[in-house]
């Protein structure tokens, strides 16, 4: 069984700035291992400014982020899947060239990222159409040569609208209303309708969308529309904490970790959105150097 001071599971901005930490502290066999078959994870679709000092967005600060860690000679696996982390430190995980296999670290680096939140299948009933999108699957489709994923959007929620508000913008896409909790809700210029403490009761359409149905109290209307949106709070992604035993915030969907960052489970720390939603990337590179600076090897 290959064995390493150090792994980190994730290859987006966390897991990439703690290998880079990591290496400057001089932390000899470090392996990270990332399920897509690129480094970046949410930085490679991110057209938005991440930064609270600067004015950079996620795909520019990618490209730098690669570069120092490519210098860093740290050994990785892409197109690799973490399944749990097992007694004594074991990582379970399976890829298309090695099939499934164990590898063991002295100290474990949680930097699985974020997920979306979307429908809700128990609260709301309808057909089963085409139209019905997350923040970051319009990410996606705005990134395809000549692609948008509606002409009369319907947005659930404002929580990630600031990730697309210029792609939809530049597309003259009509955003027929948003859902939100809060009448001040920042619609970032895109619609005034805002449609405050509504909920969605049905979603109707033959093939495609067509109409959503929505309640307050007693009152109904119906949105006609050929996109429903969801731009709901991102989540930190727990599933592999979750399936390791390891102690979960319930707060935030992630793992617990102490002030050092640790988990439930000595050696084994998390970092990143992973444990919270950061808004800027400054944050999480103090979270990454902290991180690193508490680890003994």
């Amino acid at each position: 069984m290959d064995m390493y001071d150090l792994i980190i599971v994730g290859g987006g901005a966390a897991g990439m700035l703690c290998a880079i930490e990591a290496r400057k502290r001089d932390i000899k066999d470090i392996l990270l291992i990332e399920k897509d078959n690129i480094l970046g994870g949410a930085l490679s679709s991110s057209d938005f400014n991440i930064s609270n000092e600067l004015k950079i967005t996620g795909k520019s600060y990618r490209k730098y982020l690669v570069e120092e860690f490519e210098k860093c000679e740290v050994e990785t696996k892409l197109n690799t899947m973490v399944l749990k982390i097992e007694d004594d430190n074991q990582i379970l995980c399976t890829s298309p060239s090695n099939g499934i296999e164990k590898i063991k670290g002295k100290n474990i680096i949680l930097a699985n990222g974020a997920k979306e939140g979307s429908r809700k299948a128990l609260d709301m009933l309808g057909d089963r159409c085409s139209g019905i999108y997350t923040v970051g699957m319009a990410k996606k489709i705005f990134a395809m040569e000549n692609m948008i994923p509606g002409r009369k959007i319907l947005i659930d929620g404002s929580n990630t609208l600031y990730m697309i508000e210029k792609e939809i913008k530049k597309h003259n896409i009509d955003v027929v209303g948003i859902i939100a909790e809060d009448e001040n809700t920042n619609t970032y210029g895109l619609t005034d309708n805002i449609l405050s403490n509504y909920k969605i009761t049905s979603i109707e359409g033959e093939g495609r969308l067509n109409k959503v149905v929505i309640t307050k109290d007693e009152e109904e209307k119906v949105i006609e529309c050929d996109t429903l949106l969801f731009a709901r709070p991102m989540l930190s992604d727990g599933l592999v904490a979750m399936r390791s035993g390891i102690d979960l915030n319930p707060e935030t969907t992630g793992p617990k970790v102490n002030d050092h960052f640790m988990t439930s489970k000595d050696g084994i720390y998390a970092c990143g959105n992973g444990i919270y939603i950061h808004r800027y990337i400054e944050d999480i590179e103090n979270e990454c150097t902290r991180l690193i600076e508490g680890i003994e090897i």
